[in-house]
């Protein structure tokens, strides 16, 4: 009976559980399109529906983005802010890798008038 939970453990310790594939790019934007944009806007600059109102994060902003660390970003994007009322968490959806790929290959790439699209 313990033999089977020690195998697991020693496996797991070594990372040779399968997880979860991460998300590509094109999977990273459409989760975006999804459930960023009612704040952060079609393009990151924050001009989404309620982005003016909560005082949405402008991507697009280069010297505001020099100020935020990715892992700042990663942190906000899992844990969320205010308890979510400002902003949600993403933890069960998006892991710590495909966080970290949100933040280098989709935010810190977002330009002003250009959609962030799949």
């Amino acid at each position: 009976m313990r033999r089977p939970i020690l195998l697991f453990l020693a496996f797991a310790t070594l990372g040779l559980v399968a997880q979860a594939p991460a998300k590509s790019p094109q999977e990273l934007r459409a989760f975006f399109q999804q459930n960023c944009v009612r704040c952060h806007g079609a393009d990151g600059s924050a001009h989404g529906p309620d982005g003016r109102k909560l005082k949405g994060f402008d991507f697009t902003n280069a010297a505001r983005m020099a100020n935020q660390t990715d892992a700042e970003m990663v942190r906000t994007i899992r844990k969320g802010l205010f308890f979510g009322w400002r902003m949600p968490s993403f933890k069960g959806k998006l892991s710590q890798q495909d966080a970290q790929a949100m933040v280098q290959e989709v935010l810190r790439k977002a330009q002003k008038g250009k959609a962030i699209a799949p």
